[in-house]
């Protein structure tokens, strides 16, 4: 990709007679959300740790910004914010308190402490203890820790892990937010929505292999199967009918899954649901079957 801003060539790791990561290869563009979507064991946490230095014995390259990176020196932790596995903090000390001891050891100045307290939406609680903080509080600030050098790149590892379903729509809509402030994400789930609701780009780790690497847009542009959510799912149902290149597979309240013929697109499905109400269009099909694919 040109405007790629990491590139990984023939990464590989051992554990032992174990090959967790088998010869990956991709790139991230810039200014993406870039999903690794896997099962657990398939390889993308041992990559999440290889990319800040958590883990030295591996072999391949790494690109950033078409420059070779050194496992000697790794300017990706100049460059780099990450979120590896639960934040840790000192319970008995204040988020701001945390964030000050951090800044110290970083060389940041104080001030971008109000900054990213303000992104992540705890500025209401920088005095309170981070031991009454519940855990999509923390994960947040832990995102504000990963910010509070200003970096380029943002790594989140499994970053909805344990959230409640208000905590991953907070977290989805910070995730958003920092990308549209000019930020790369690359983040690891096992989580298809995720990918589906939040990622620009994906790739697929089965088994140490990276099968597949796509963008959602061209996802999208190239589905036959298509989720649609509507307002009133008994008039989408009859425009539906009406067109013999849609076939309805399923309607459920207001979602209906139909299936289309391989001439109608994306923009030819939002012409012809524009009356009904339709409010959105998501496409699932396509990455469960790359998902899927043995």
């Amino acid at each position: 990709m040109s405007n790629s801003i990491i590139s990984f060539k023939k990464i590989q790791k051992k554990y032992s007679k174990l090959k967790a990561l088998k010869n990956i290869s991709f790139s991230i563009p810039e200014n993406s959300i870039f999903g690794i979507l896997g099962a657990n064991g398939s390889g993308k946490s041992t990559l999440m740790k290889i990319i800040p230095g958590l883990i030295t014995d591996w072999s391949g390259e790494i690109y950033y910004k078409n420059k070779f990176v050194s496992k000697k020196n790794n300017t990706l932790k100049k460059e780099f914010g990450y979120l590896i596995e639960s934040p840790t903090f000192y319970e008995y000390l204040s988020a701001r308190k945390n964030l000050e001891m951090l800044a110290r050891i970083s060389g940041v100045m104080f001030d971008r402490i109000d900054f990213v307290l303000k992104i992540v939406g705890l500025q209401e609680r920088e005095n309170d203890l981070v031991s009454s903080f519940s855990y999509g509080m923390k994960q947040r600030l832990g995102i504000a820790q990963a910010l509070l050098n200003d970096p380029k790149v943002i790594i989140l590892d499994e970053p909805n892990n344990g959230l409640d379903p208000s905590g991953i729509s907070n977290m989805n809509k910070l995730i958003k937010k920092l990308q549209t402030e000019g930020k790369t994400i690359c983040l690891s789930t096992h989580n298809l929505k995720d990918v589906e609701e939040i990622c620009t780009h994906v790739t697929i780790f089965k088994k140490g292999i990276s099968t597949k690497s796509i963008s959602m847009d061209y996802l999208v542009s190239n589905s036959d199967k298509w989720n649609l959510i509507v307002e009133n799912a008994k008039n989408a149902n009859i425009i539906a009918s009406k067109n013999k290149k849609i076939n309805i597979i399923e309607t459920h309240n207001n979602s209906l899954k139909i299936e289309v013929d391989s001439s109608i697109n994306f923009n030819d499905i939002q012409k012809i649901f524009k009356d009904s109400g339709l409010l959105k269009i998501s496409k699932n099909s396509n990455l469960i079957k790359y998902f899927n694919n043995d």
